[in-house]
């Protein structure tokens, strides 16, 4: 069975954040801005994938270890 994931887009004060779902868990994706030095962190919101929060230096990265973790 394939594990389908959700996709939802939040505009945000300081930088726009992508949250992605499925049956294993929620991510947020948060896009590089000046807060976090220019580059994407991802927050574990549910289902205990990792640890706080993971930083990478392209939104490519950052989905890639996504996918991996959700699918």
């Amino acid at each position: 069975m394939e594990n389908k994931i959700q996709k939802s887009l939040h505009n945000g004060p300081f930088s726009d954040t992508v949250s992605y779902k499925s049956d294993k868990g929620e991510i947020s994706l948060i896009y590089p801005c000046y807060v976090n030095h220019g580059k994407c962190e991802i927050y574990d919101l549910k289902g205990n994938l990792f640890k706080k929060s993971e930083m990478y230096s392209s939104v490519e990265q950052a989905e890639k270890r996504i996918a991996d973790l959700l699918s």
